[in-house]
């Protein structure tokens, strides 16, 4: 989507005068997903020379909408996928690019959220072989567990321990780092919460394990997402129309893209930066004043630094976790699911785990149901290639609902873990390392500067990779 003229002018005239008419420096920007995408659109904007190098064949990165194989001009997100209505830059590029957006009617979530912990069951579930229509577990205790555990499913009374404390945070902030000397799981413990139901909010949890995962990164997180808004937004024709406008009106004001280029090395004297990649065989190095990198540090770590990075760099970028998530993608006639009232998502024990209805509304012909699998959950269907990923996911999803068998016409899949340039779909912290860790996660290494969604402290996901963006260009942009 190509910016108007006037919108293009417009946005040139409202830059500092400063800006303008400095002599133009050379950028190198490491990774073309979102953050990336930013960075080269905003600097370029500024009148820098900017050269993106990305080890994929295309922009986007994690920000990648699917619409092959599917039907009825169907699609899902592999990667990013939710936006609030606090996702303020997130949206204003949809509105400076004249793409549609419009409030999401069918959210993939299940229970209640931090922002609005009161919110209850907006899930179906399937518990021991059972399913649950939406708010019919209320009636049921099909695992025992004890009376003050069955109100809702463990997901949403999850939120809701967490949605306690983030209230005491707004008093006393600097609290956080006494619960990031827990685990999530000893933190419900101390709570009084049953181990049969800690298994069980282990399940699809959005992190990797409950037993490992930082009580005090978990609230990070949470105060983060009420910053996100509590109105869900949708990108009509999916997420990508946003990094695909930002890659063409970057190639518009002159940045170059080198696609297919694995970064080996990157070095940097008192004068000047070099990174030197791969591609095609061949070792290729271009230098310029200052490098950007969002590389996710689960990849960073694999690649040179000359001279070695400070000690609490290094540290940051080779130990900071990555939650695993792999997904299987079925589209399927829906009439069936729908009769049922499964509503938007069933939370499952099953190795299915969640299933998201994730596409089309009711009335459709068809849906795209997604088995999200995480952490330990994501170990089988890892394990596998895509072929037998799907075979098994298709298995899988029929015997957990057997009333859809013979109705599924596609299939998709992909793993965040497997996928050799993530190794994860987004960072989180264990215990201990909000405090070790995330102050070192964004601050700059001589002319390097870092980005990308695992350096942003005040929103998640895409409008955090947005939030780090910004922060880098006034960076660069300030002589620093």
């Amino acid at each position: 989507m190509r910016v108007s003229r006037r919108r293009f002018l417009s946005s040139i005239l409202a830059l500092p005068f400063v800006g303008l008419f400095k002599p133009a420096r050379s950028v190198l920007v490491l990774g073309a997903g979102l953050s990336g995408l930013s960075v080269a659109y905003e600097l370029a904007l500024r009148g820098y020379k900017v050269t993106v190098i990305e080890a994929r064949d295309y922009a986007g990165g994690r920000v990648f909408t699917l619409r092959k194989p599917f039907l009825n001009n169907q699609y899902v997100e592999l990667g990013g996928e939710l936006i609030g209505d606090g996702y303020k830059r997130f949206l204003k590029y949809a509105k400076d690019f004249s793409i549609e957006f419009e409030e999401n009617q069918n959210p993939v979530e299940t229970g209640g959220s931090v922002a609005n912990p009161q919110r209850g069951i907006t899930s179906s579930a399937i518990l021991k072989g059972r399913l649950f229509a939406v708010g019919t577990i209320l009636n049921e205790n099909p695992y025992g567990l004890p009376e003050k555990e069955t109100m809702d499913l463990p997901p949403a009374i999850l939120f809701r321990h967490i949605a306690s404390v983030v209230s005491e945070l707004r008093t006393n902030p600097s609290k956080i780092f006494d619960y990031d000397r827990l685990s999530l799981a000893d933190f419900l413990r101390k709570r009084g919460v049953s181990e049969q139901m800690i298994k069980l909010m282990n399940i699809s949890l959005n992190y990797n394990s409950i037993e490992t995962v930082s009580m005090g990164g978990v609230l990070w997180d949470a105060v983060r997402r009420v910053s996100a808004g509590t109105k869900p937004i949708q990108i009509i024709g999916g997420n990508d129309r946003i990094t695909k406008a930002l890659f063409e009106n970057s190639v518009r004001l002159g940045v170059k893209f080198i696609f297919q280029a694995e970064v080996k090395r990157i070095s940097q004297n008192p004068s000047s930066v070099r990174v030197s990649f791969l591609k095609n065989g061949k070792v290729e190095t271009v230098e310029a004043d200052k490098i950007v990198c969002t590389i996710p540090f689960s990849v960073l770590r694999e690649i040179i630094f000359e001279p070695n990075l400070p000690e609490s760099k290094a540290k940051a970028i080779n130990e900071l976790a990555y939650t695993r998530i792999t997904k299987v993608f079925l589209q399927a006639e829906r009439a069936a699911w729908d009769e049922r009232n499964l509503g938007a998502a069933i939370w499952t024990d099953t190795p299915c785990e969640r299933i998201f209805n994730s596409a089309g509304k009711k009335g459709d012909k068809f849906g795209i149901f997604t088995i999200w699998t995480e952490g330990a959950g994501a170990e089988i269907p890892e394990s596998m290639n895509d072929r037998e990923r799907i075979v098994w996911g298709q298995r899988e999803f029929v015997k957990a609902l057997p009333f859809m068998k013979g109705r599924i016409q596609r299939r998709a899949t992909k793993s965040w873990t497997l996928d050799k340039y993530a190794r994860g779909a987004y960072a989180h912290f264990k215990v201990g390392q909000l405090a070790s860790l995330q102050p070192f996660l964004k601050t700059p290494v001589g002319r390097i500067h870092f980005a990308g969604e695992h350096t942003a402290e005040k929103m998640p996901g895409m409008e955090g990779a947005l939030e780090s963006a910004e922060r880098v260009v006034a960076e660069i942009d300030s002589g620093g």
